[in-house]
């Protein structure tokens, strides 16, 4: 009998970085001036999320309609290239790569499921030589929509997302990282729940 290995599921953004990977990417792309004028024009949507009152998921897409709506996936690629680069390494919490990298050596199944979409994430996650579940742009025709293909990965979707992949009962033992109350359904799932795990 093959014995079971262990599972790891990490949020991304304010669990392995210390800033949102989603703004951090639209500043990279369109520059903070640009960021801050869309921001302001979708003032009531964001506040409205903020507050609870308007689903991440619709703020989401409306920001994604906002700023890639019409990229070609070789810009997005070449913007992710660059991003993975110049960006993600600065904004990493040094003990959550650490943590990562232990349980590489224990020969545990590391998966990031994350809120955030792979067409910015991708690069770094295959650099770690790591899984990931994830939000995802929508693509026709090598074009970018500006809408997402699956729903949001968030809440109870992040859960959705794993449990489609995968049979829990499977693992030896799952841990799971979390930041934020978008993460409390994975955590649920975990026996060994991480909360803010990495801050200083």
């Amino acid at each position: 009998m093959v014995d079971k290995k262990a599972l790891a599921l990490f949020d991304f953004d304010g669990t392995i970085s210390d800033k949102d990977s989603f703004v951090a990417f639209m500043k990279f792309t369109h520059g903070t001036p640009v960021f801050v004028f869309n921001m302001a024009m979708g003032f009531m949507t964001f506040f409205g999320w903020k507050i609870g009152l308007v689903k991440s998921h619709y703020t989401k897409v409306k920001a994604l309609r906002s700023f890639y709506k019409g990229w070609s996936e070789e810009r997005m690629t070449d913007a992710r290239k660059r991003f993975t680069k110049e960006i993600i390494p600065t904004i990493l919490f040094p003990k959550a790569i650490d943590k990562i990298n232990w349980h590489k050596e224990n020969g545990h199944r590391i998966i990031v499921v994350t809120a955030s979409c792979d067409a910015w994430l991708g690069d770094w996650v295959k650099e770690m030589n790591l899984e990931i579940l994830c939000t995802e742009m929508e693509l026709q025709n090598g074009v970018y929509t500006g809408e997402l293909s699956k729903p949001n990965c968030r809440g109870a979707e992040k859960v959705n997302r794993v449990t489609q992949l995968l049979n829990l009962e499977d693992y030896s033992e799952v841990f799971a990282y979390g930041n934020d109350h978008g993460d409390n359904q994975l955590l649920a799932i975990a026996d060994h729940p991480h909360f803010r795990e990495f801050e200083d």
